[in-house]
């Protein structure tokens, strides 16, 4: 007789059985854990938002509607961006402005109350349900009718500033020599490093952008000559205003630039943000790996220069995890990618950081711009998702309850202090 069969059913059946006896055992312990501390955490930290832009007023000819601040980037096409009503982002973040200005949940509904309320009205709601100490804006976005640093302070304790070194740049040689004489890469580099000095003691940090111009496989051993070629045709090929940003072909510049901005870094004890991962339809996502940064962080002169990966979240995160594992220089911020995944990417895209990373390196921001419920949409979304990683590394047993609040706490707002050096949000400058 063959009984292979009957027994094979039987040894499913066995399997099966002790496997949901650990699903239970598993559901059980769960269930007995409090998660109210946590949640009270998460829920009352006052956040410090390590990365984001101006406020743009409501009839700023640089928008073209809100529904753009659904998309991802300040700049997108006018076709997508009538697309993206079909996301899931953006239908549940028309839910969650909806329901924090009490409107219908309709674009309609929501425009109709922004305009009627004004945008320092709706700055007003969104930063303070958002619950900040502190923000640090990145205001080298050139758009219109953008709201000044000083505007924002009205809106939140602390405002501090990211120096964006490419913009720094651009508009140097937009100005031009008091002499009228010819830039030279001697005389372009003496004003932008004279600049970026004289500021460094009033900022958080610097920033570059340079994966939008070509990629951040930076060139270490670009040449005064390589970069004064690159200078040359910036200047023969390019109307004012100057961006850089419509040219590919001036890498040797900004790799240049990149450079001496790290040294400057170095000797201001100030942090460097460097845009990875994803962004709007300028950048090249091919180009914007983190791994094209281990020459930088590899070469001895920068290795006490300290980097932040912007974006790190998506879609290189686990990539970014690694590099903050074994760079004891390289820290992470999630932003961009909250609010703009869905809520299982964003909860995975902030899990896959924290495979590797310490949970002392990985930082909160929004990214947002333009529209203040960008703030307010990255900093709901952001604890939401803080909570449901750290509640879920509580099930797994990688960390304890008591464990799990202090890992709220820096990621959310302490590592930023720490890491930017900001003194009490009461202070009007920086530390």
């Amino acid at each position: 007789m063959d009984i292979s069969l009957p027994f094979t059913v039987l040894l499913i059946i066995s399997i099966l059985c002790n496997l949901k006896g650990l699903e239970h055992s598993s559901l059980v312990e769960g269930e007995g854990m409090d998660f109210s501390e946590l949640r009270k955490a998460v829920e009352e930290v006052e956040l410090v938002d390590g990365h984001s832009h101006n406020i743009v007023a409501l009839n700023s000819t640089s928008i073209s509607g809100f529904v753009q601040a659904f998309t991802v980037g300040a700049f997108v096409d006018a076709d997508a961006i009538a697309f993206a009503q079909t996301s899931l982002s953006f239908k549940r973040s028309l839910r969650d402005v909806a329901e924090l200005y009490g409107t219908e949940v309709s674009l309609q509904g929501v425009e109709e109350y922004r305009k009627a309320s004004g945008i320092e009205s709706i700055s007003s709601t969104c930063l303070k349900a958002a619950k900040f100490s502190a923000i640090l804006i990145d205001d080298g976005i050139e758009m219109d009718k953008k709201h000044d640093m000083q505007w924002h302070k009205n809106f939140t304790p602390f405002v501090g500033r990211i120096l964006r070194t490419e913009r720094v740049a651009e508009q140097i040689l937009e100005q031009g020599l008091p002499n009228g004489s010819s830039w030279t890469i001697d005389s372009f580099t003496e004003a932008y490093v004279s600049k970026v000095k004289s500021v460094a003691k009033e900022i958080h940090a610097l920033k570059s952008i340079a994966a939008y111009y070509g990629g951040l496989e930076i060139n270490l051993n670009v040449t005064k000559t390589d970069a004064e070629e690159s200078l040359k045709e910036v200047l023969t090929n390019t109307a004012k205003p100057i961006f850089l940003l419509k040219y590919k072909n001036y890498k040797n510049l900004v790799d240049y630039l990149f450079l001496q901005s790290l040294e400057i870094a170095l000797s201001y004890d100030l942090p460097m943000q460097i845009h990875t991962g994803f962004g709007d339809r300028l950048l090249d996502l091919r180009k914007t790996n983190p791994l094209h940064l281990r020459s930088v962080l590899e070469d001895k002169r920068y290795s006490k220069c300290r980097f932040v990966l912007l974006h790190a979240s998506h879609p290189y995160s686990k990539e970014a995890s690694y590099l903050a594992s074994v760079y004891s220089q390289v820290y992470l911020d999630f932003g961009l990618a909250i609010p703009k995944l869905s809520v299982h990417g964003m909860t995975s895209a902030v899990k896959d950081l924290l495979n590797l990373a310490p949970l002392d390196k990985v930082m909160f921001s929004t990214d947002a711009y333009t529209f203040p419920e960008t703030f307010y949409l990255g900093a709901k979304n952001s604890r939401e998702v803080v909570f449901s990683v750290l509640h879920d590394a509580c099930i797994d047993g990688e960390l304890s309850i008591p464990e799990a609040v202090e890992a709220a706490k820096d990621i959310l707002a302490r590592n930023a202090i720490r890491f930017y050096k900001i003194s009490s949000p009461n202070n009007a400058g920086p530390p």
